[in-house]
């Protein structure tokens, strides 16, 4: 096999090819386990990184830097026993390894290269998708048309009678009217449907309740939970229920759960499941009844034809596609496998942050020791107490023999730890390193450790996928501030050691 064609492969199709060698000279084994040893096998690749893993599989030394990189991966990412773990997804790299050094093996890059060519001289069967892509769509922009809070602020808005969208309080009249409808038991319908709205007020996130609509003199809430790509969680429904029954005794109450399907909510008795079919009805039913200021036109119909498109569905959208992905599935398969994921965007914005705090003289970024998954830096201060050894040989291959490191979860989440390596460290450095554990304790405790991680920021980046480049940069500043606090302890104790 080509190595350095078999490298620019994506996770995908590497693994595919595998899975098939492996059928082929071992047909006895069941499918389940084949795709289970070929999980494991990429092991490096999911929870460190590409170039990570292609090092250690294409390494001299591989027994040694494989064990290693596993290692590190491991006491990264498990809470199991990494010394024995170890062993067995080494013996599936090693096999893996074979099967890159196999003269047997050939990349198909012809059948590749030939679907893209016709993929191209086609171009223009994406013509009909213009209507879509062409279309300037704010939401698109901000990267954020599945982004759960966005949504949450966009309705406030939309349901604020007193707001100058110019809709009235055609949107919150119609949502109180779809849960009279279906779902309400209220004797006193026509008093519901005949209040004075404009008396409302939305608060956003009172209590952590995502959207509340409290009119005073109706003595009437509307209380709506919303959810895009995630669920509920810790009886949150039942809490909220009860948290604006004892905040508002005597008021007629209804509460909305809103997801993109309508699905059922865990407390059906009490919350009426509203889908987000209902939300583009409404608000497209408001809009077509009044003439907007331009600013709101273009804001509210953007919002429209983001829950159209990417929550709710359009079905010509999906037809259009859909003849496209058949003419062309083996073209389009390849683009998808190769196409820049967002935890690569992530990364990208996360070194830009780094190599800002490296210029103000914060820290100091090592970027050929960062990848996608690990963004790797240093202080002064620590530098200090753990200062560069002669040779570059730490388990980074570096003459440093600690890191802290941006830890980026596929995109999703990200927090920052302190690692230390042990590999040809000085019996000088050792001793620092002791020390540290004594004050900071790592959960790797064995005498002949490798790797310690004695420190790890409280503070987390949740869902780094749907937030903004500045969004993510305030939590690393955040994380920044704590590492900066930590610093401040170890000098007092090390001023007493």
């Amino acid at each position: 096999m080509d190595i350095e064609k078999a490298k620019q492969l994506s996770y995908e199709k590497i693994r595919k090819m595998y899975k098939t060698y492996m059928e082929g000279i071992q047909p006895a084994l069941s499918r389940n386990t084949v795709t289970t040893m070929s999980g494991d096998t990429f092991y490096l690749w999911k929870n460190v990184g590409r170039e990570e893993f292609w090092a250690a599989v294409t390494s001299e030394n591989f027994d040694v830097d494989a064990r290693q990189a596993l290692f590190k991966a491991l006491t990264d990412n498990s809470t199991g026993n990494v010394a024995s773990l170890v062993n067995g997804y080494l013996a599936t790299l090693r096999k893996f390894r074979e099967f890159v050094y196999s003269d047997t093996v050939v990349i198909p890059e012809q059948d590749d290269a030939k679907a893209l060519k016709d993929f191209l001289l086609d171009i223009e069967c994406l013509d009909p998708l213009s209507e879509w892509t062409s279309k300037f769509n704010l939401f698109d922009i901000l990267k954020i048309t599945r982004t759960e809070i966005r949504h949450s602020n966009m309705l406030s808005w939309l349901l604020n009678p007193n707001e100058n969208h110019g809709l009235g309080d055609s949107v919150l009249r119609g949502f109180v009217q779809d849960v009279v409808v279906s779902f309400s038991e209220d004797t006193d319908v026509f008093d519901t449907l005949l209040m004075d709205f404009h008396d409302f007020v939305i608060q956003r996130e009172w209590h952590n309740i995502d959207v509340l609509a409290v009119s005073a003199e109706a003595k009437f809430i509307l209380c709506i939970e919303n959810k895009i790509d995630s669920t509920e969680h810790d009886n949150q429904l039942n809490r909220y229920r009860k948290i604006t029954e004892d905040a508002y005794p005597g008021y007629r109450k209804m509460y909305i759960y809103l997801s993109p399907e309508g699905v059922e909510s865990s407390d059906p008795e009490y919350w009426f499941s509203m889908s987000y079919a209902d939300v583009l009805r409404i608000v497209e039913g408001a809009r077509k009844k009044v003439k907007l200021l331009p600013d709101a036109e273009l804001l509210i119909d953007n919002y429209i034809e983001t829950i159209r498109r990417d929550i709710v569905g359009d079905e010509r959208l999906t037809k259009i596609c859909a003849e496209i992905y058949a003419k062309h599935q083996k073209a389009l398969d390849l683009i998808f496998e190769n196409r820049p994921d967002r935890a690569s965007e992530v990364a990208a914005i996360i070194k830009e942050w780094a190599i800002a705090k490296t210029e103000d003289g914060e820290i100091e970024v090592v970027l050929d020791k960062c990848g996608k998954t690990y963004i790797r830096f240093k202080t002064a201060y620590m530098s200090s107490v753990l200062p560069d050894g002669e040779s570059s040989d730490s388990g980074w291959n570096t003459p440093n023999h600690y890191f802290y490191e941006i830890r980026n979860i596929d995109g999703k989440e990200i927090f920052i730890q302190l690692s230390l390596s042990a590999k040809n460290i000085s019996d000088e450095q050792r001793n620092v390193c002791n020390e540290i554990n004594k004050y900071f304790p790592s959960r790797q405790q064995k005498e002949n450790w490798q790797w310690r991680t004695p420190f790890t920021t409280k503070a987390r980046c949740k869902n780094a996928d749907k937030l903004s480049d500045d969004e993510i940069c305030e939590h690393l500043d955040k994380m920044l501030d704590e590492i900066k606090a930590f610093e401040t302890k170890m000098k007092a104790l090390f001023g007493e050691l």
